[in-house]
């Protein structure tokens, strides 16, 4: 098994995992993550993966720090009278307060998270014993004053007499300095005492205890016959509180040897989920999902990717990988070219069910699902023994031995060029009766090969399934990318000429395949040919429905947009007619009023007449704005006529006429115009059929399209003006401008123009399915 995991590279997974763990033991516990025993076992840790992995991605951290290994703390606890260092104990506390931080961390987060919830009760929660000990000892290991009253009183006594006898040797170094007796004025310390440098040929001439020397000699350290006592005294407060930090460590190790047990089991399980975090974190990291695990031997891989390439490449750079294998099918046998990635396909699947059985989030789409195989055979690489006197087959040959003496319903079986490196007809033989002998047993296999013999034996065998790697036969480069059912060519011959060997060369060598052998592999070529070629128009159908469906949306969206437009327009008419008849009414019963009132007064009478007439006039004004324009065609237009747009309001004067165009100055510009499109503005209209009263708001035609090609740039930007006033007045959102691409001035000048006309909301260039770059799509408000 670990031979089969190093072939597959699970130790580098398992290195980038480690990367996340917090602590040197999760990382210990990263190194030995192997495939679980049972299934029960690896959804379990799956679905703790998960759980792990939501946390991270909604709280950013937990609150794991980087503890130390505590069980040689705790065994050495366990004895008693035993005292553990400052430092084992601060361990411990770390451990304390991690396991504290934890429990209520995820207690918090139970019922959002059910797959932690059994860990919780692991989780020491033992604040007596985490603050005695961190009140005892600092950051740094060192026992604090307030640890004991004793500890307290020991050390301000020591501070006292040291400061005392430092005054002392002050006193007496000065002394013997004037007398030119002292190295140094400095007090120093031998042996635990302080003692004053003096000079070698001086030191009878200072009474004391001469404690050491320099390396030269020149100095001695005297400590003075004067303040022997004050240095005994100080050394006994010394031995005192050496004694007193002893007693407060034993104290604090028996606190520690009374919860040993649930520590120990609360520390274990710190570990486990210190490698569970960062499992979730690398799964993070690799856009994992947790695979189905299958009660049935299948692998069903959808986009699945090779964990350790996604270690060294972007994630766009990895070309995705799905298989489906298991049920009627059992083995599969991958063909291609050499360098195609039939390897890596190999690894990838291989890896990727270890990961799974290992209770590890895998690279791949979220319909994965794999079996939790027992046992995985791998012969990747060549493993030729120069010790065991082994060549390349003959070790191929004792992998297959190994492969046959155990595999079996539950195993997998990863075999990279199978049959190679002897005969290749006795090779294809042997690789045949292997894979039928693994069909029979109903182990799942999967092998790569690059003998023609193996691609029709899968194709004819119930059982086994032909795989390729795509090569793109235009510049004979792999794709990478697994064909499922198809086998492959080699390419041979084509990588051949493709590096420049002659054409005499690849002829000779097609002679020498034989026709069959030649016609197999050209139908393998030209079969690739038309399945990319197939792919090619599929993908341009698809983009093209996406197009039409984008366009469908939002024509129903504008559709939508108009009828509530419309609606409010109707309902905005309605509100203002009602006015205009409560208006009139009042009017003309006032009117009413007045004249009755009045007993025939002339006055009163003509003044509500005048009533009745001014309403009538607002109305008829009123009537007026919304009656539809009068026919003006059989008006005859002259040299000197002031005219407008028949769609605008731009005014003008005809200077000249030539036909069925008329030349009209338009402020500083003169433009040329249809005289259909112009309206005299001085002229009679020609009467309406009809009554005034009754006609309805008419719009004017307008387009959703103005094409002004071939105009200038002056004629251009005057049919765009008209074809805008149409069409806000008509209520369109949207007018599409073709000026054709040309030198692309005719399109400068239009949207130079559209920068600051009224109405426009916004414009842009039409995507290639509307025109490109030819023509310009305007909103308009």
């Amino acid at each position: 098994m670990d031979l089969a995991l190093r072939k597959l590279e699970f130790p580098k997974v398992l290195e980038r995992i480690a990367h996340h763990a917090m602590s040197s033991p999760g990382r210990d516990a990263v190194a030995r993550i192997t495939p679980f025993a049972s299934s029960a076992a690896i959804r379990r840790r799956l679905d703790e993966t998960t759980a792990a992995k939501e946390i991270l991605v909604e709280e950013h951290a937990v609150p794991l720090s980087s503890f130390r290994d505590i069980r040689p703390h705790l065994r050495k606890a366990a004895v008693a009278h035993q005292g553990l260092p400052a430092v084992e104990l601060l361990d411990i506390a770390l451990v304390l307060r991690t396991s504290r931080e934890m429990h209520l961390f995820l207690k918090r987060r139970t019922e959002r998270f059910p797959a932690l919830a059994h860990v919780v009760p692991t989780l020491i929660l033992d604040r007596v014993v985490e603050y005695n000990i961190t009140q005892a000892i600092d950051e740094q290991g060192m026992i604090r004053d307030a640890a004991s009253h004793e500890l307290r009183r020991l050390r301000n006594d020591m501070a006292s007499t040291r400061e005392g006898l430092q005054r002392r040797l002050a006193s007496i170094l000065r002394r013997v300095s004037e007398q030119e007796f002292a190295q140094d004025e400095i007090i120093t310390t031998r042996d635990g005492r302080l003692v004053i440098p003096i000079k070698s040929e001086f030191k009878g001439r200072v009474p004391g205890f001469v404690h050491s020397s320099s390396a030269s000699g020149a100095t001695v350290f005297i400590e003075p016959t004067e303040t022997l006592e004050l240095n005994n005294s100080l050394r006994e407060l010394q031995l005192a509180e050496q004694r007193e930090i002893l007693r407060i460590l034993a104290a604090l190790t028996a606190q520690v040897a009374e919860v040993g047990g649930p520590l120990e089991a609360s520390y274990h399980t710190l570990v486990d989920l210190d490698a569970l975090f960062a499992s979730a974190r690398y799964s993070i990291e690799i856009v994992g999902v947790a695979p189905e695990i299958s009660d049935a031997p299948i692998i069903r891989i959808e986009d699945g990717r090779h964990p350790v390439l996604l270690q060294r490449h972007d994630r766009s750079e990895v070309v995705a990988l799905s298989v489906d294998l298991g049920g009627p099918e059992t083995s599969l046998v991958i063909t291609g070219p050499n360098a195609g990635g039939k390897t890596v396909a190999l690894k990838t699947i291989g890896l990727l069910c270890v990961c799974a059985a290992s209770g590890l989030h895998v690279p791949a789409g979220s319909a994965t699902a794999l079996f939790p195989f027992e046992r995985f055979f791998v012969d990747i690489g060549d493993d030729q023994s120069i010790e065991h006197d082994l060549s390349t087959f003959s070790s191929h040959l004792v992998l297959l031995r190994t492969i046959l003496d155990g595999a079996d319903e539950r195993s997998l079986v990863l075999v990279d060029e199978i049959g190679s490196g002897t005969d290749p007809e006795e090779g294809s033989a042997l690789a045949m009766a292997v894979l039928e002998e693994l069909r029979i047993r109903r182990a799942l296999c999967v092998a790569t090969t690059h003998q023609g013999s193996l691609k029709a034996f899968a194709h004819s065998t119930e059982g086994i399934a032909n795989g390729s790697m795509e090569f793109d036969p235009q510049t004979l480069r792999p794709t990478f990318r697994f064909r499922p059912g198809i086998p492959g060519s080699s390419y041979a011959l084509e990588l051949a000429g493709r590096i420049g060997l002659s054409s005499e060369i690849l002829d000779r060598a097609r002679r020498r395949l034989g026709s069959d052998k030649t016609r197999l592999e050209s139908l393998l070529v030209e079969l690739d040919r038309r399945r990319q070629e197939m792919l090619e128009a599929q993908e341009s159908l698809r983009q093209r429905s996406e197009a039409v469906d984008r366009s469908t949306v939002d024509l129903a969206e504008r559709l939508k947009a108009l009828r509530e437009e419309s609606r409010a327009e109707k309902a905005r008419a309605v509100r203002e007619a009602r006015e205009i008849v409560k208006n009139a009414s009042r009017t003309i019963e006032q009117a009413v009023r007045d004249v009755r009132e009045s007993s025939g007064d002339l006055t009163k009478i003509k003044a509500a007449r005048g009533q009745v007439e001014s309403q009538k006039t607002i109305l008829e004004a009123q009537e007026r704005e919304v009656a539809p324009p009068m026919p003006e065609e059989s008006v005859e237009l002259a040299l000197g006529d002031r005219v407008r747009m028949r769609a605008g309001s731009t005014e003008g004067e005809i200077v000249d006429i030539e036909g069925e165009r008329a030349t009209v100055v338009v402020g500083s510009m003169r433009v040329r115009m249809e005289l259909r499109d112009l309206v005299r503005m001085s002229g009679s209209r020609a009467a309406t059929t009809g009554s005034p009263s009754t006609g309805g708001l008419e719009l004017p035609t307008a387009s959703p399209e103005v094409d002004v090609r071939g105009l200038t740039g002056d004629e251009a930007i005057v049919q765009v003006e008209m074809a805008l006033e149409r069409a806000v007045v008509a209520g369109l959102h949207r007018v599409d401008i073709i000026h054709g691409k040309g030198t692309g001035a005719l399109r400068k000048r239009v949207t130079e123009y559209l920068k600051n006309a009224p109405h426009v909301r916004a414009h842009r260039l039409a995507d290639w399915n509307e025109g490109g770059a030819g023509v310009t799509v305007v909103e308009l408000d």
